[in-house]
């Protein structure tokens, strides 16, 4: 009777300090990093959304795109393809990009409550790859802006070592327009999923895309915050922070605040 009752204590022990290793071996950088790869991901095709139809039938607009995508219209132009074969490109210095993403419009020239999906179809940029759809409804339309509501209900992003995090974003877009080019965009609300861990997620975020690194196709926020908050199973929520600022005409930096203390740097 007493070997049992050792031998539950035991087991009673072991599996606690089992539960309490676990949870030490969260690395709250690694959580870090992730919010920083998924933000940088989500931002780097974003004002492709934002375009008409119109303008993907001005060469003088495709062939400034990053990655030489080839554009494709279906016979209705309701849907347009962009194709990164990458075969024509001849700048050596563009981001590795493959796939293709499909945009499908409601109306050639969307108005109020019509819809574009960005379709990602064997897509993959800077060795993240992209499953799902971006689902963007307009709610304001006027001649220089627009406020494109996103209603993404799953997409999964996957790094080059297998590991992947799932997304629910509910955005709101405020973009601006200079001669028919994106300047800005402001982008608020929140995002649910769950993270590389299998934790679930909640992101609450308001940033901004200025003119000056959009028009060099830098997709970095120049001012703006987001708070990733990890919910762990018997362990109370961590909250992290993304805090982004310049300091140059578009020398942009993200300092990562983690619950513990520890502040990190990436740039752009």
């Amino acid at each position: 009777m007493k070997s049992f009752l050792r031998f539950s204590f035991c087991f009673l022990f072991l599996s606690c300090n089992l539960d309490v290793n676990r949870e030490l071996q969260i690395d709250q950088s690694y959580e870090g990093e992730e919010a920083y790869w998924v933000s940088k991901s989500l931002d780097e095709h974003l004002h492709l959304a934002f375009y008409e139809p119109g303008a993907y039938k001005k060469k003088s607009f495709t062939d400034s795109l990053p990655g030489c995508p080839v554009v494709s219209f279906s016979e209705d132009s309701l849907s347009i393809t962009l194709d990164y074969d990458q075969s024509n490109c001849e700048d050596t210095g563009l981001p590795d990009i493959e796939g293709s993403i499909l945009l499908q419009y409601s109306l050639p020239s969307p108005g109020s409550t019509d819809t574009v999906h960005m379709v990602f179809q064997d897509f993959r940029q800077s060795q993240t790859s992209f499953n799902g759809t971006r689902r963007f409804r307009v709610a304001q339309k006027r001649i220089d802006n627009k406020l494109m509501v996103e209603f993404t209900d799953s997409l999964l992003l996957k790094n080059n070592l297998g590991s992947s995090t799932r997304l629910k974003p509910r955005l709101e877009h405020q973009v601006n327009y200079e001669s028919g080019m994106v300047s800005q965009i402001n982008t608020r609300g929140a995002m649910g999923g769950r993270n590389w861990s299998g934790n679930e997620i909640s992101v609450d975020l308001t940033k901004t895309l200025g003119a000056e690194c959009l028009a060099s196709f830098i997709f970095r926020p120049s001012t703006g915050i987001e708070t990733w908050t990890v919910l762990r199973t018997g362990a109370q929520a961590v909250d992290h922070e993304l805090v982004y600022s310049k300091t140059g005409v578009c020398d942009t930096k993200t300092t990562i605040r983690l619950a513990e203390g520890v502040v990190m740097e990436k740039k752009p």
